[in-house]
């Protein structure tokens, strides 16, 4: 094999590395799936205020609902990779940021509104509500943070 042989070879597959790269941040945020995700994500954060045992019951189809959309995503995708270190990361602060985010709500609706803590118009229901629009909202931003974290050093954390 000669030195441009293997310099071809190598170019190669720093070149496919690449489009697998684009290829994972372009099926990341495919509507459908974040849709259904911020779907379960409401049902299980506005659940949080139901009487036992609903209140079980509900979480457990929300975030199920929510972590079977990462799963079934994950398991159709047509490119499968490692995440890395900092990719994790990413998926670790997004959702704390989205806990966050339920918290000051519900705080919030406490506070500006008077709401209850309990019923169909609740702080939870409001928070839980306010979450899931966000998460829809801010999904062109967060695609475009996890594409400069993906792209980032060739993908390498």
């Amino acid at each position: 094999m000669h030195p441009h042989d293997a310099q071809s070879s190598l170019d190669d597959i720093r070149r496919l590395q690449d489009r697998t790269r684009e290829q994972v941040v372009r099926q990341s945020f495919a509507l459908p799936y974040v849709v259904l995700a911020a779907l379960g994500l409401f049902v299980g954060l506005a659940s949080i205020d139901l009487q036992n045992p609903w209140r079980t019951a509900v979480v457990l189809v929300g975030f199920g609902l929510f972590v079977a959309v990462g799963i079934v995503h994950q398991r159709r995708a047509l490119v499968q990779r490692k995440p890395t270190a900092l990719e994790l990361l990413f998926w670790v602060g997004l959702s704390a940021g989205l806990m966050l985010l339920f918290g000051v709500s519900r705080i919030a609706a406490w506070v500006l509104f008077g709401l209850p803590a309990q019923g169909l118009a609740s702080q939870g229901m409001l928070a839980a509500a306010a979450t899931a629009v966000t998460y829809v909202a801010l999904t062109p931003l967060i695609r475009r943070t996890f594409k400069e974290i993906v792209l980032r050093d060739g993908g390498r954390a």
